[in-house]
């Protein structure tokens, strides 16, 4: 328990680089390693498909690239669209999930793992594999050009029996290792804190499913099918974001404890705050009962539920970590590069939080909000793969200074294509429009949205210099102790 940690042990100041969590170091059997290695690279393998769909996407802006690709230009710009939108932020959180439960999962039965019998493998397994066919049946529609795109918040879909058998075997599959660990955790009365912290996230994950499927058995009669989509989402999308901001505080918490040696609040504080948001998070199924299918009233409750519960513990946490790293200061420059990745995933959270408070639901200050705190999870999630993921697999790298890069690149480019969006929204830009359709009547809305289109490339590299690298050092199937680079492979000096 870290509750048990003193004060002196949490002041402490260990190597400031990357090193192997100790809680985590010789409990991953050959069975969760192998969980483990596909829950990491599966995320990896979605953020390269949403990159190859972002770059089809772009190409078809180029005149007369429609007549040498094999799809038609509107249609699989709006059918790729969906599809990147799925790939790059769906599955690449429900994959990093997927990772923090098989590790808390191995954490808590111990190296001998003497609790995990067939069920519990079984489980395992098929939730990895189940996943990793999901990837295959959302991307399926999308190459064979199939369906019809329903562009609704939260989670778009294409309306096509593949997308959706795949969305549904993807939901599945991340829950069959939640529930495992639920199972687990049942009789234990001292969890640790981390553990807890994710088994919460999980929690609030089954929630959302719970709240999609009433939202589809109460759905209102006569509404279309993309009205149909965003209602049933809607719910449990916003449930979701209680998982997602849980996760990320979860990374933050064992990032401290990793890079700089003690945690940003006491394990008790944050096990108590896991289980506010469970309890904020619990409330969205009891909405379909009090209201009626359809009630705005309905909607707008969700909206409020997200506004105004999610932020007490979250503030109360991202409070210690200010505090931790402003008593830490010099360790920010000198320390691992994921400190400087939890810096810049900060600012970039607290400024999307920010201009949440000023957004519109017709303007491009919404996308502005929620690009911030996505992209800010994102970072969070990157540096957990060489902080933790990559680590515990055995594999290293030494490039210090370009995963620095990696998380300012990829944080200073969201916050410029952000406040971009913010800017243009502020004058009137429509969101989910493009080209004449925007309205672009003034210079300033011109000036805004160029710069917008900057920011989101600067990002873009970061992006790519992540799955690059990470991909790489996977791909290079190290062993325990060996380095791997881009530059020179596996067997690398670590010296900087």
């Amino acid at each position: 328990m870290i509750d048990d940690i003193d004060h002196a042990d949490r002041e402490k100041k260990n190597r400031l680089d990357v090193a192997v969590d100790g809680r985590f170091a010789g409990v991953l059997t050959p069975h969760f390693r192998h969980e483990l290695f596909g829950w990491v690279a599966l995320p990896l393998c979605a953020l390269g498909v949403a990159g190859l769909l972002a770059l089809l996407i772009a190409l078809l802006r180029v005149p007369g690239v429609e007549n040498v690709l094999p799809w038609s230009g509107q249609s699989f710009f709006e059918k790729g669209l969906v599809a990147h939108v799925t790939f790059a932020f769906v599955i690449w959180y429900m994959g990093v999930h997927g990772a923090l439960t098989v590790l808390v999962t191995a954490q808590t039965l111990g190296p001998n793992n003497a609790e995990l019998n067939g069920a519990g493998i079984l489980f395992g397994r098929t939730g990895l594999y189940g996943a990793g066919l999901s990837l295959v049946l959302l991307l399926v529609p999308v190459l064979g050009d199939l369906g019809e795109p329903s562009p609704n918040n939260y989670i778009p879909v294409l309306v096509h029996p593949l997308y959706y058998a795949g969305l549904t075997l993807l939901a599945v599959s991340l829950a069959l290792p939640i529930v495992r660990l639920l199972i687990i955790l049942r009789a234990r009365r001292d969890v640790e804190p981390l553990t807890l912290g994710v088994a919460a996230a999980g929690v609030i994950y089954l929630i959302a499913l719970v709240c999609i499927a009433i939202a589809w058995f109460v759905r209102p009669g006569n509404i279309d099918v993309e009205a149909l989509n965003d209602y049933v989402i809607w719910g449990g999308g916003h449930v979701l974001q209680f998982t997602n901001t849980a996760l990320m505080l979860c990374a933050f918490y064992v990032l401290t404890r990793i890079t700089l040696g003690e945690t940003p609040v006491s394990g008790r504080i944050f096990s108590w705050m896991m289980l506010v948001m469970v309890a904020g998070a619990a409330v969205g199924p009891l909405l379909y009962i009090t209201y009626d299918a359809g009630d705005p009233a309905q909607r707008l409750m969700f909206t409020d539920l997200y506004w105004y519960v999610l932020p007490v513990p979250t503030t109360i946490i991202i409070g210690g970590i200010l505090y931790l790293l402003a008593r830490r200061w010099r360790d920010i420059r000198s320390g691992a590069p994921e400190v400087t990745g939890m810096v810049v995933s900060l600012l970039l959270f607290g400024f999307g939080g920010v201009i949440g408070f000023f957004e519109s639901s017709v303007d491009t200050r919404t996308p502005a909000h929620y690009h911030a705190a996505l992209i800010a999870v994102t970072l969070s999630f990157m540096a957990l793969y060489f902080a933790l993921f990559l680590p515990l697999l055995g594999i290293r790298t030494e490039r210090r200074r370009l995963r620095t890069w990696m998380y300012v690149l990829l944080g200073s480019g969201q916050f410029l294509h952000s406040l971009s969006l913010f800017i243009a929204g502020s004058m009137g830009v429509a969101r989910k429009t493009a080209g004449a359709g925007q309205g672009l009547d003034s210079w300033q809305k011109i000036l805004s949205l160029s710069l917008m289109g900057v920011g989101g490339l600067i990002a873009v590299i970061g992006g790519v210099m992540f799955v690059v690298l990470a991909g790489r050092l996977l791909l290079a199937k190290s062993r325990e102790g060996v380095t791997a680079s881009l530059q020179t492979g596996v067997g690398a000096n670590p010296a900087e």
